[in-house]
């Protein structure tokens, strides 16, 4: 197995990795979040100065807790799109940097496809888990810039089928966290005190129920949930209880909308002709009627990933498509937390695919791509 150098610069988090195969030796991660709670949102210019300031640092740390040299890297990887481009230029021309001072190839790597594939990586420490995807699989994107459905039919063979056509799923929770005063980033603290809500306080529509599509949306319940907080600060009724409520019901509706299309896309009659299972179908359907679908696997990554919540609703969608046809899909999420959000280690693991595959990038073509679309 080839040993890789990763480097992810796609945000605001300065991140190297080495990742041999499928297994991450190291997967350092330097967080800018102090510095842009400020703005309340991530400034392009400033993590592109903290990112020139963090990556040597990073890499050097990165090579060595993995306890190599640079005889021993094969390759070189880095995230080129999708992203912010001020920050995407740092990692791609230290890339290059790199490569040139030590005559490496370098592998360009897609963030999301990068994101898809995290569930497959493996700790050095345990290796508990060496078997190979059960293909096809869906892989569930759900982060702060995305929110996929993304189906799999081999490493590298990817279908966008469904995604979020305004808001992703974790910039809502984030701006509706912000709007409760819970700071930035609000989406790991929305999480705690919806812990602390009370179920059915507050109830939030879920949106594209009447859309054939396994399309999903998010922009109208963030406004809802900012009319109706400024109803309740305007009414003096926005104290500690009902902030835990609101976090919850918003939590809630995020995770039950995702659900809900993930449950049509595993009952969808005809997934390549994205045949959406109607309400006629799907109120006549009984206790083990549904046609196996051909998905075997579920990958669930991205930042929202995280969230133990939005684990525990899909587990629950996977178990009512058992009984209904029978079939078990097993659910596959990140080793670490630190997986699910920006890293390098996804990085390394997706070029450790495609140097197998022998794909590399020529030096002098390797440049930005901040709206790079899976499959491309």
């Amino acid at each position: 197995m080839p040993k890789i150098l990763a480097i992810d610069t796609s945000c605001d988090d300065s991140s190297a990795a080495v990742v041999e195969g499928s297994v991450v030796f190291s997967n350092i991660v330097a967080s800018q979040n102090q510095i842009h709670k400020q703005y309340g949102g991530v400034f392009p210019t400033v993590a592109k100065q903290e990112h020139q300031k963090n990556l040597d640092p990073a890499i050097n740390l990165a090579m060595k807790q993995a306890q190599v040299d640079w005889s021993e890297i094969d390759a070189i990887a880095v995230t080129v799109g999708p992203g912010l481009a001020p920050a995407l230029e740092v990692g791609i021309n230290k890339a290059k940097e790199l490569a040139q001072k030590y005559n490496k190839k370098i592998i360009a790597v897609n963030h999301i496809e990068a994101h898809a594939l995290s569930a497959l990586a493996i700790n050095n420490g345990q290796k508990n888990d060496l078997s190979s995807p059960k293909l096809p699989s869906l892989a569930v994107v759900i982060s702060g810039g995305h929110s996929e459905f993304i189906l799999v039919d081999a490493i590298g063979h990817y279908q966008k089928i469904g995604q979020t056509i305004d808001d992703a799923a974790g910039e809502c929770l984030d701006k509706v966290g912000r709007l409760l005063n819970l700071g930035y980033p609000a989406g790991s603290l929305l999480e705690k005190f919806a812990k602390k809500g009370r179920p059915d306080k507050f109830i939030f529509p879920k949106a594209m129920t009447s859309q054939a599509n396994f399309d999903l949306s998010f922009s109208g319940l963030k406004t809802a949930a900012r009319n109706l907080i400024a109803n309740l600060e305007k009414q003096d009724k926005l104290n500690k209880q009902t902030i835990y409520d609101l976090a919850l019901a918003m939590q809630t509706a995020v995770f039950e909308q995702i659900a809900y299309k993930l449950e049509r896309i595993l009952l969808s009659p005809n997934l390549e002709q994205g045949l959406y299972p109607n309400r006629d179908f799907m109120k006549h359907l009984k206790k083990g009627q549904a046609i196996p679908t051909k998905i075997n696997e579920i990958w669930l990554g991205g930042g929202v990933a995280a969230n133990i919540s939005l684990r525990q609703v899909i587990r629950k969608t996977l178990n009512k498509y058992k009984n209904l046809s029978g079939k078990k899909i097993a659910l596959k999420v990140p080793y670490s937390k630190k997986l699910c959000g920006d890293n390098a280690a996804m990085i390394g693991l997706v070029a450790n695919f495609k140097y197998s595959r022998g794909e590399s990038t020529e030096i002098d073509s390797l440049d930005r791509k901040p709206n790079f679309a899976i499959g491309e």
